[in-house]
């Protein structure tokens, strides 16, 4: 618009949009075609109202005449109001730029006509990412931010909102009911139904993120995998390391956050809890139920309520 403005010499540019079924103010034209007037609802006639040329509400203006022009616009209207689009009548050249898209110049005055705005958009950002090979099982739930990147074969379950900066790699599979929030996901990963990937979560290639599981600030091996009903905080997993249902890191102390670490391949029984700062060896593995609070060595496992270790082994280069 700013370029057809400036080409034309206009001493103004407006944009317009066919849409009979808006109430905005109508362009009306004269016998040549050419730009004449803007009419507001209040004011039209019922000629002016068959029209079907709306006024955006988008200038372009030249400074001078713009400032000459508004000292001459009065409140002779059925609102007595100031008209910004009067000032068009005191102006010698008018040009009009046409508004193919409706939704392009779709007008948002209230909630619902954002509502409608977002749902445009949000079409819009679904059929790219379908176009570029990714599989959207439901548009009409499914939420997704302009700047997400989503790898080709990947499949977008119903009821999933992926936000922010997340970058999602091929052939994966989320939700149903994903929420995933400024994270990266490797190839062929799969997070879901019901899970909760918050900002600063990293998940390699080939890692199961179960039902329910919730992760924040924490990293993930390749392979590995957090199956179900989970909490990690502020944690790095290895590579195909087993975090076992019902898993916490209690990574807040009531001042700070403090990490844990989940060596490869080890194996964390259902229901443990990781103390933070914790760290978990290559190999290792932890009761149900234990509560662990001190360091786990490689290869050790540890039981009980404080987790004591119990039993100890050498790990082989290859802990798969």
């Amino acid at each position: 618009m700013i370029d057809a403005h400036r080409s034309s010499g206009a001493e103004a540019t407006i944009a317009s949009v066919d849409d009979a079924r808006r109430d905005d103010g109508r362009i009306v034209r004269g016998p040549d075609g050419g730009f004449e007037r803007i009419v507001e609802k209040k004011d039209a006639t019922a000629g002016d109202r068959s029209g079907s040329e709306i006024n955006v509400g988008l200038y372009c203006f030249q400074g001078k005449p713009l400032v000459e022009a508004l000292g001459k616009i009065t409140k002779d209207n059925q609102a007595g109001e100031l008209y910004l689009p009067d000032v068009l009548k005191h102006l010698r050249t008018v040009n009009v730029v046409r508004i193919d898209d409706r939704d392009e110049a779709m007008g948002i005055n209230d909630r619902a006509g954002l509502a409608q705005a977002i749902a445009a958009m949000r079409g819009r950002i679904l059929n790219g990412h379908m176009a570029a090979g990714v599989t959207v099982t439901d548009p009409a739930s499914t939420f997704i931010d302009a700047r997400v990147r989503i790898g080709q074969d990947t499949v977008i379950e119903p009821f999933t909102h992926i936000k922010g900066d997340t970058v999602i790699g091929e052939a994966c599979r989320i939700g149903p009911h994903a929420h995933i929030d400024d994270a990266r996901i490797g190839d062929r990963s799969d997070c879901g139904p019901f899970v909760k990937i918050r900002p600063g979560t990293v998940i390699d290639q080939d890692v199961h993120i179960g039902s329910f599981a919730e992760l924040v600030r924490t990293t993930v091996g390749r392979g590995s995998k957090v199956p179900h009903v989970s909490y990690l905080g502020d944690t790095s997993v290895g590579e195909d390391a087993n975090v076992g249902a019902g898993t916490i890191t209690a990574n807040f102390n009531g001042e700070v956050k403090n990490k844990t670490q989940i060596g490869d391949g080890a194996f964390v029984g259902v229901d443990t809890m990781l103390v933070a700062p914790v760290k978990l060896g290559k190999g290792s593995r932890t009761g149900a139920g234990s509560v662990v609070t001190k360091d786990v060595p490689d290869g050790a496992t540890a039981v009980g309520v404080p987790a004591r270790v119990v039993r100890r082994k050498t790990v082989s280069s290859d802990h798969r």
